[in-house]
């Protein structure tokens, strides 16, 4: 029987509770802000996740790895066949 009258005690604080006056515009400035900043501010979760989103740009980044990667053996090859000398 104790937990039932603790649990009423705790319904009826519950219900006493009064928010100020400018609670929801305060949520609502707070909301908006962090909006803000998380459009302004730059993070790599936030380019995974737009990675993650658009397929185009899933295909530039695969696009933009075979190229460095294909450079990159040319490069090597280009070395090894000049003996470790390259000319300008």
């Amino acid at each position: 029987m104790k937990n039932e009258e603790l649990y009423e005690a705790w319904k009826e604080t519950r219900r006493k509770v009064v928010p100020s006056e400018d609670f929801i515009n305060k949520v609502v400035n707070q909301a908006y802000e962090y909006e803000q900043k998380k459009k302004t501010s730059f993070s790599v979760k936030r380019l995974i996740e737009f990675v993650s989103v658009h397929p185009f740009a899933q295909a530039a980044l695969i696009a933009i790895g075979f190229m460095s990667g294909f450079m990159r053996i040319v490069f090597i090859i280009i070395t090894i066949l000049s003996r470790g000398v390259i000319n300008g």
